[in-house]
Formats: structure tokens, C-alpha cells, sequence
């Protein structure tokens, strides 16, 4: 009984395979065809994913933005950290006036 359910498991996962690879084949040339015969004003913006989709997928733009944002957040915790402590020395000096 599990091995015809584990078998069962293989051919989902095979068929799953095969849409996500047709639709991520297809994507483009859908968009590319999508922007090729619209007027639409920001049909560059559509010419852009076009292009990038095909160096570029999900997970490359997430590892590509992990670097500035953990630049931001640290800046911000820097910034923080600063703010902090010149309040709380501010607190300080009027409190010993």
C-alpha cells in the first residue's frame, strides 16, 4: 500500500514538473508577445521583464537583495543606536542643570 501511494507521490511530482517548466517557458514568450502588440504607456516596463526574466529568476532577485537590505538594516541600527544615545545624554544634561 505505501509503495502505491510513494509511486502515486512520483508521477504528481513528475507532472508538476513538467507544468512548472512549460509555464516558466512559455511566460515569456507570452509577455513578449503581450508587449510586442500593445500601445499600453508603460510597455517598457513590460520590455524590462521580458529581458530580465531570461537571466533572472525568484530566487536569484532574493539572494540579489539580501545584500542591500542587510546594508539598510544595519544602517538603520547604526542610526538607531545614535539617536538613542544622544536622547539619552540630552536627558542627562537637563536633568544635572
Amino acid at each position: 500500500m505505501f509503495g502505491w501511494r510513494l509511486q502515486d507521490s512520483m508521477l504528481f511530482t513528475c507532472w508538476n514538473m513538467i507544468v512548472c517548466v512549460a509555464m516558466g517557458v512559455a511566460q515569456p514568450f507570452l509577455l513578449a508577445r503581450l508587449a510586442a502588440v500593445s500601445r499600453h504607456p508603460s510597455n517598457w516596463k513590460l520590455w524590462v521583464v521580458v529581458i530580465a526574466s531570461g537571466y533572472f529568476d525568484a530566487h536569484s532577485i532574493w539572494h540579489l537583495a539580501t545584500v542591500p537590505l542587510t546594508i539598510l538594516w544595519w544602517s538603520f541600527i547604526r542610526d538607531d543606536a545614535e539617536f538613542r544615545t544622544s536622547s539619552l545624554l540630552k536627558k542627562s544634561k537637563t536633568k544635572a542643570k
